[in-house]
């Protein structure tokens, strides 16, 4: 059989399993699909399942109907175990016999026909004709394996496609719904720089969602959406979105252009007629701008499908994982930053809009900063003139004696990296940076996180905080 995924084994067979005893709990809908397969009715197994609320798992269930049937047919025309092991020279052996098989179309298309029609008979008539009955397991399930692929292929045409989310190809967004630019659209959404923060995005705000029909005949289509995971329950996107029209005669106009979908008893669908012209316009050819989608507000993981029908048939895409994120950074109004004075005698005092000078002590940072999708924490202090001087300190926890280290930091490709989720204290020498100079200082927190906003990558979601101080001599 054809490979149906790239998933894991174990989620594959997952897949495949769990597809069958759906379509099994409907005896009446499980015989006809099978019927349909073995007619190789496309219309018919699509109606089947389609009836049955499976049609988005028309692989799986025709890859279960091969597997099975390949099974007890290999049994019934080869029912003598293989006597010998299956071993690299034995696999050198079968590649030189299957390779002088299909040398001849004539041979191959017989023994094509002859399993069609389930005639074990005529197959070891062949088999042995042909010298090869040591091989008969192996060709029965390559010549089998070969039908399912072709048989597959004319009952699950190509199905509907989610092409891009937030002008990002589907590609390069992964099971957990994070995304890599670049993005189609130049300069939107930037190659992944983990480093600089850059990579791993969520998506929030609006994410323009774009895809392909695979269906000429299509007359609708509907956006839906699932919080409850790829097989949990989906619903419609019910609501408008809009782009222009682009008129050429009597002279060059563009005007406004809005759909909307269906209301009521079956809500959620678009016509297909009214797809605007800066959408892909109004047929089911080509890639299109399916929705200008309202990420939602609560943040976390969700499936998106395409679905298309023509009157007839509806056809499904598979669920495409997007992670939503539109709150944050935390904690929240705003994070936070506390300045105290390390005494030589370990003693604290606060510091707010305090004068410090050499030999009082050294200032003791308090910063609580985070975010899920953290792209990046920055702590600098800024003085007249425009300058910026990093922080630098010694973690409290290691102080003294620790090694000095940057305050600030960036996921850095971590997506398990927060920043500062609870409040982490360090000891900060000014003095001993040559970049301070006497001045009065407002020392800054800044985060950001990853998340694409409106299609574009610009730093996400961010925040800040202050506390100001006087540096002296």
């Amino acid at each position: 059989m054809a490979t149906l995924s790239d998933e894991e084994p174990i989620d594959e067979l997952r897949s495949i399993a769990e597809a069958a005893e759906q379509l099994a709990k409907d005896p009446a809908a499980f015989r006809k699909a099978f019927d349909a397969y073995e007619a190789e009715d496309g219309a018919a197994f699509e109606a089947a399942l389609d009836k049955a609320g499976l049609s988005e798992r028309c692989e799986l269930i025709c890859g279960f109907f091969c597997e099975k049937r390949c099974g007890g047919v290999c049994l019934s025309f080869c029912p003598d175990s293989p006597r010998e092991p299956v071993g690299v020279e034995e696999m050198i052996d079968f590649a030189h016999a299957l390779g002088g098989l299909v040398a001849k179309p004539d041979v191959v298309q017989r023994l094509l026909e002859i399993q069609a029609a389930g005639d074990s008979k005529a197959w070891n008539q062949q088999i042995k004709k042909l010298q090869l009955e040591r091989f008969c397991h192996q060709l029965c399930r390559f010549f089998c394996s070969a039908r399912c692929r072709k048989v597959c292929r004319k009952l699950c045409p190509p199905r509907p496609l989610i092409t891009r989310v937030g002008d990002i190809p589907v590609s390069q967004i992964d099971a957990q719904g994070y995304a890599n630019g670049p993005s189609v659209g130049p300069g939107h959404t930037p190659s992944p720089n983990p480093a600089a923060g850059i990579g791993d995005h969520p998506f929030g705000d609006y994410a323009e969602l774009r895809g392909i029909f695979n269906m000429p005949s299509a007359t609708q289509y509907l956006i839906e959406v699932s919080s409850t995971g790829s097989s949990g329950t989906y619903l419609p996107f019910v609501g408008s979105t809009s782009g222009y029209n682009v008129q050429f005669f009597p002279f060059f106009q563009i005007t406004p252009c809005s759909r909307s979908t269906s209301t009521g008893v079956d809500p959620g669908w678009f016509d297909v007629a009214q797809i605007c012209d800066s959408d892909g316009g109004p047929t089911a050819t080509g890639e299109k701008v399916l929705l200008h989608w309202p990420t939602p507000s609560t943040d976390g993981l969700y499936h998106v499908r395409l679905r298309v029908r023509d009157g007839a048939i509806t056809r499904v895409s598979a669920p495409q994982p997007v992670l939503v994120d539109n709150s944050g950074p935390f904690p929240l109004p705003r994070p936070t930053i506390t300045l105290e004075l390390q005494k030589p005698d370990g003693t604290t005092q606060s510091l707010k809009c305090a004068k410090v000078k050499r030999g009082d002590g050294l200032i003791r940072v308090t910063i609580h900063a985070y975010d899920p999708n953290l792209s990046g924490v920055a702590v600098t202090a800024r003085g007249n003139s425009g300058l910026s001087v990093p922080v630098n300190g010694v973690p409290l926890s290691l102080y003294p004696g620790g090694a000095i280290v940057p305050l600030s930091k960036t996921y850095g490709g971590n997506k398990a990296e927060q920043g500062y989720p609870v409040p982490t204290s360090f000891v900060w020498d000014p003095w001993s940076d040559p970049l301070i100079v006497p001045c009065c200082y407002l020392v800054y927190i800044e985060i950001n996180d990853r998340t694409i906003l409106n299609d574009a990558y610009a730093g996400g979601h961010s925040n800040q905080g202050w506390e100001a101080i006087e540096i002296a001599i």
